[in-house]
């Protein structure tokens, strides 16, 4: 099967990203420009590759300095595009959306690069950081209108906080709210019980939340 440029060059970008080459991302990232290949795509590209790194780090397969020059990397990728990307057509209405890592867990790496997403697909982000309790999450919700609430939570006694969080919400916004999680302690199964959304990761959790729109969920 022959593999195109910009299929090759998209792979490059992904490996530039996850090495935290700047120079190397810019250039890639310029070339896919010139190339006429979307910001949207580009996006998708770099984001990949932090989510990458995000799970080597999960599996003790990397460590934290090596993490941080894949952010820069996609820091600079993302500013190549930025312009753009604000102006490309925006896939349905824009959502009001809290978002924030459950009690007892501080993980932020895959909560951060889900608001950058949201943000720059012209979504209200409003983040309540990590270790946020239950009430803070229904209160916020409250406060800001918010048509869903994405909760992150890597490791298992964060479980019963997100259980409490969606039960709390749901007090306070009936079914005005709905609900996205993801992070490594939550699964389908879960958010089937819940009847909410699951995302496998920062990617998906976009294209959820853009299939919820899409369907006429607010």
């Amino acid at each position: 099967m022959v593999v195109s440029e910009e299929t090759q060059l998209a792979e490059v970008l992904k490996q530039n990203v996850i090495k935290g080459d700047v120079k190397a991302t810019e250039s890639c990232v310029n070339k896919l420009l010139e190339m006429g290949l979307s910001a949207r795509k580009i996006f998708d590209i770099i984001s990949t590759g932090v989510l990458h790194m995000g799970e080597q780090l999960s599996n003790k397969e990397a460590f934290l300095p090596e993490l941080v020059v894949t952010i820069d990397a996609f820091k600079k990728g993302l500013a190549l595009i930025e312009t753009k990307l604000k102006s490309e057509p925006k896939a349905g209405k824009p959502l009001r959306i809290v978002i924030g890592t459950v009690e007892g867990d501080i993980h932020n790496i895959g909560k951060n690069l889900v608001k950058t997403m949201l943000e720059v697909s012209g979504h209200d982000v409003y983040d309540l950081g990590v270790d946020i309790p239950a009430d803070v999450f229904a209160a916020k919700a409250q406060e800001f209108d918010a048509d869903i609430v994405g909760m992150s939570a890597l490791v298992s006694p964060g479980l019963m906080s997100l259980r409490k969080t969606v039960e709390r919400v749901r007090q306070v916004r009936g079914d005005r709210t709905n609900f996205i999680i993801g992070g490594y302690a939550t699964s389908p199964a879960l958010a089937e019980e819940l009847n909410i959304m699951y995302a496998k990761d920062a990617i998906d959790a976009v294209n959820k939340i853009h299939d919820f729109v899409n369907r006429g969920g607010a």
